[in-house]
């Protein structure tokens, strides 16, 4: 990962779990079993989704705990199979839960990982890469910021299934979390060529939006830290609405592409629509 391309986050955990807080107990008896972008997944079990990887990485940042070993194969379709089985083995036990115990139990337990994770040297490295991002070994502060991206989409997710999506879709909470799906780009473009120098841009429409340019060179995407002006390669424009949705894998490039806009290069600007910032 490109040292000079860092985002801080950690400052946001504690805004981003009171929201959760408050959203949660504001439900109807009836909302916790409303579906949501999330496949299959209803409210109530996305919910324990964020539980079961709250305190999981408690156990392992401040215990040391991980539990079983994940498998001997490291190709990606295989961590995603086993990411999978654990988080439908977990939301499978906490239905046997109520709300209100879920609740409780993110009450406690999402302080103390948000803690952990600002406590962690930014520049050390973590003790998961960022594999969505083609990382094989990435920065503590690449996996806070993956960690925030986690709890933000999900709770958009489950504001997004009772209409209060309002209340965290706020430039200060929005863009570190696009700009940090963002830096998945580079692997994305990995196998997609361009004269040298050439330079695309994605940019995310409305007040919570940026523009994340990329230049070729020497058979790799770079990102840039700045803008280089009109002259690009290529462009995708997508409002700050679809954006988190299509890069969570909750709306398909198909059925969006109407409302997106491509200059340029079609090929390269197309494929930035299937960023896939979730291991999924």
């Amino acid at each position: 990962m490109q040292q000079n391309l860092i985002i801080e986050t950690t400052h946001l955990l504690v805004p981003i779990h009171n929201a959760l807080i408050q959203v949660l107990k504001e439900l109807q008896s009836s909302d916790w079993n409303k579906s949501t972008l999330a496949k299959h997944w209803s409210i109530k079990d996305i919910v324990a989704h964020i539980l079961d990887t709250t305190t999981r990485g408690i156990a392992i940042l401040r215990d040391g705990h991980f539990g079983e070993s994940g498998p001997a194969d490291e190709a990606y379709a295989t961590l995603v199979d086993y990411i999978n089985q654990m988080n439908a083995e977990f939301i499978r036990t906490a239905k046997r839960w109520s709300p209100q115990v879920l609740i409780e139990l993110l009450e406690q337990s999402g302080p103390i990982h948000a803690k952990l994770l600002a406590d962690l040297d930014p520049f050390q490295k973590a003790t998961f890469s960022v594999a969505w991002a083609g990382e094989k070994e990435s920065l503590n502060w690449f996996h806070a910021a993956r960690e925030y991206t986690e709890k933000y989409h999900h709770q958009l997710q489950i504001r997004e299934a009772v209409n209060k999506t309002a209340a965290i879709l706020t430039p200060e909470l929005y863009r570190p979390f696009i700009q940090t799906f963002l830096l998945g780009l580079p692997h994305l473009l990995r196998n997609h060529t361009a004269p040298d120098f050439a330079i695309i841009a994605v940019e995310i429409k409305g007040e919570m939006g940026l523009i994340q340019c990329l230049q070729y060179y020497n058979q790799q995407w770079n990102l840039l830290n700045e803008s280089p002006g009109d002259k690009l390669y290529a462009k995708t424009i997508i409002s700050a609405d679809i954006a988190w949705k299509l890069f969570t894998k909750g709306v398909t490039p198909k059925t969006i592409l109407s409302e997106v806009v491509l200059e340029g290069n079609q090929e390269i600007a197309f494929r930035v629509l299937h960023l896939v910032a979730v291991m999924a």
